[in-house]
């Protein structure tokens, strides 16, 4: 049996032209001429010649007799073209299916997302997206905000759509798309709750259910309401909306909220009261300074072109 193990200890190292030697062989056995083979591979005929001394020395056989200038395939060479045919489709075969991977992948987008991200037109954005780019496919995934900082810069995402207060991240950049505000929520039947602004303060002596840690918007209500001067009775603190708004239809307490958050729950049970004070914040996508997928550069050119003043910089989610 023929040993093969020297050419594919070669092969294990990386060599491409190993896969080229197989291509010179294939060829000079159908036309049995240095020359024309040369021409045909646009080398020279002395390059040829080197590349099929180099794959009889790694395969320990002669595989072309040569005499009175013309050249034959000896019995160790018939026996090997077959396999060199073979490899060279499986390898063309290969770097055809790669190349499809590649282009599938790079035109895969994943995106991790604050569950609220459908109260915002930013969701019917990525829609619009997709409807005008049917060849890119996008993986949106809910995360806490407190985690999707770490999965952006961990790459287990490409880009987030986040909420931001202000602070710099040198290695971020991001497109602001729209601005929120904080607004107090109360039961319908809330004294305050026919109010067209509402100084927190008046508050002090609620219940509080608010968004939790998680969220990231449990640090800016405790700061709303440390700068109107009280440290508010927190009854219920946890990550979904739903249930804390229901909670403030059955009068168990008020919340703050983000405005857009709140009106998707809007409805004559609760109301949604302005504050008289307030700490600004934007929803942006944001992603890694550098080099990106083909995927990511068209979403975010999109985005650019269609948000309504979206703007670049480097500010860090919060």
């Amino acid at each position: 049996m023929l040993q093969l193990i020297p050419m594919w200890n070669n092969l294990i190292g990386g060599e491409i032209l190993d896969i080229h030697k197989f291509q010179v062989l294939i060829d000079l056995a159908k036309t049995l001429n240095y020359t024309e083979t040369a021409e045909n591979l646009f080398t020279t005929q002395g390059n040829i010649s080197k590349q099929i001394l180099a794959l009889e020395k790694g395969l320990g056989v002669t595989l072309f007799k040569r005499a009175h200038r013309k050249i034959e395939l000896t019995a160790a060479g018939k026996l090997v073209l077959p396999y060199a045919q073979k490899i060279l489709k499986d390898y063309t075969e290969m770097t055809v299916d790669l190349a499809d991977f590649q282009a599938v992948e790079n035109l895969t987008l994943e995106i991790h997302t604050i569950p609220t991200m459908p109260s915002y037109q930013s969701f019917d954005l990525i829609s619009q997206f997709l409807q005008d780019h049917p060849e890119v496919q996008i993986k949106l995934k809910e995360e806490e905000s407190y985690n999707l900082l770490t999965s952006l810069k961990a790459g287990r995402c490409e880009i987030v759509f986040a909420r931001t207060f202000g602070f710099d991240d040198s290695d971020l950049e991001r497109i602001i798309m729209e601005d929120d505000k904080f607004v107090a929520v109360l039961p319908y039947s809330h004294p305050l709750a026919k109010q067209k602004q509402l100084d927190l303060s008046n508050l002090r002596s609620e219940n509080f259910l608010i968004l939790g840690p998680s969220t990231n918007l449990y640090e800016p209500v405790l700061k709303l309401c440390q700068q109107a001067n009280f440290q508010p009775k927190i009854t219920y603190q946890g990550t979904r909306v739903d249930l804390i708004m229901q909670m403030v239809q059955n009068n168990m307490g008020v919340s703050v909220m983000t405005e857009k958050t709140a009106k998707q729950f809007d409805n004559q049970t609760v109301a949604i009261v302005p504050l008289t004070a307030n700490i600004a914040n934007k929803l942006c996508f944001i992603r890694v300074k550098g080099q990106h997928s083909q995927a990511n550069k068209l979403f975010w050119e999109y985005i650019q072109n269609e948000s309504n003043g979206g703007q670049n910089d480097s500010r860090i989610i919060n």
